[in-house]
């Protein structure tokens, strides 16, 4: 169990804290921006941030999932903005699990150099309009042709869709017996018929947010990346487990930011807290405790390279006790009837806010645990 971080690891989350304290709060309106300032994330890619996740080979650290949770937890701790651990996150994501994973030995050499030190990034484009990334629903299409594809649709709700310089697109390239089947294609922002909007979404800032249209975008055959017809199942399904694995590092970063604002609120109007304070403190302190474990050992599970049949379960708990962190933070504001400042509230609602995305999907998955009691050979 990642009951402890090593040696090296615990002296990174030192590096990135003091990086964040020095590099983050002097940028006083970053949580009213839609987009990261170019010289912040220049920073973060100077100091390795950006491709520490990424080979040596390719010009990255290449440090483990664990780490990139670490650096989450760090830059949301010590640096007090959800958005900015989103973009990194999505950007260590697609860096190290897309094309690194997946990609052939041209791609990884003409695109990971770049994004390990932050002259370029980019997003994975699967969601469209209306429908979201139901695969029934997804629309965009890819045909073959001589020289390669040509690909067509829309897509939107692109976390860092208006500064990636590449898209991972994810599009239907054949239909077997009604079901369609789905390949990804590594596609430049300059492509003839690539058009790039920004879209205003009132939380997580500064990350970036866009839709991209596609219309009729020729891209070589070398532009494919992963198993053809697997994309989904391979990259898609893969990212949301990861996505949800190592996001837990900047939501507990920034449960502990929140705490820290309200214990400094506290500070000024107890001296000394009483009992039924100090119990309320240590409940918050036992729950926030535990939401660190439950983070080290989802990364720590990645890292393994080995399946884990509790992973689910670590998950849908984990979200759970967010809810109840925020829930215990609420109560003790309402008894004490403190007021920790505007930045305590600008990092709750980005909080609510990310509790509340995929909560439907959660409800599904936790039904089909449940269903699991009615099978009692596979709860050996």
């Amino acid at each position: 169990m990642a009951t402890a971080l090593n040696r090296e690891s615990a002296d990174w989350m030192a590096d990135v804290m003091d990086f964040a304290r020095e590099q983050i709060p002097p940028e006083k309106k970053l949580h009213q921006l839609n987009i990261i300032p170019k010289s912040l994330w220049q920073s973060m890619g100077d100091m390795g941030l950006l491709g520490q996740s990424i080979s040596p080979e390719y010009g990255g650290l290449g440090k483990k999932a664990l780490d990139i949770s670490v650096s989450s937890l760090a830059l949301a701790r010590e640096g007090g903005n959800l958005g900015l651990c989103v973009s990194f996150l999505i950007h260590q994501l697609v860096s190290r699990f897309i094309i690194e994973a997946m990609g052939t030995e041209e791609q990884k050499n003409t695109y990971l150099p770049d994004m390990a030190t932050g002259r370029a990034t980019a997003c994975l484009a699967v969601s469209e309009p209306k429908t979201f990334a139901h695969p029934k629903h997804i629309q965009t299409r890819a045909e073959k042709t001589s020289g390669g594809y040509t690909i067509t649709g829309e897509k939107t709700y692109l976390t860092n869709g208006p500064i990636s310089d590449y898209f991972v697109v994810i599009a239907v390239t054949d239909v077997v017996s009604d079901r369609k089947r789905f390949s990804a294609f590594i596609v430049p922002k300059h492509t003839p018929g690539l058009t790039v909007t920004s879209l205003t979404i009132p939380f997580f800032k500064p990350a970036p947010h866009g839709a991209i249209r596609l219309d009729h975008c020729e891209v070589p055959e070398d532009a494919l990346i992963g198993r053809p017809g697997s994309a989904y199942e391979d990259i898609v399904l893969r990212f949301r487990d990861l996505e949800d694995a190592l996001m837990m590092g900047s939501v507990t970063g920034a449960l502990e930011r929140l705490t820290l604002l309200l214990t400094e609120a506290l500070r000024k109007k107890y001296p000394m807290p009483d009992g039924s304070l100090s119990l309320d403190l240590g409940k918050l302190k036992v729950m926030l405790d535990m939401a660190r474990f439950v983070t080290w050992e989802s990364a720590a599970m990645i890292d393994s390279g080995t399946s884990h049949r509790d992973k689910l379960s670590l998950h849908l708990y984990y979200r759970d006790l967010v809810k109840d962190i925020l829930v215990q933070i609420e109560m003790i504001l309402k008894v004490t009837e403190v007021e920790p400042g505007p930045l305590f509230k600008i990092i709750r609602d980005d909080l609510t806010a990310s509790s509340r995305i995929g909560g439907h999907v959660a409800e599904l998955k936790q039904m089909k645990l449940g269903s699991l009691f009615f099978a009692p050979q596979d709860l050996e």
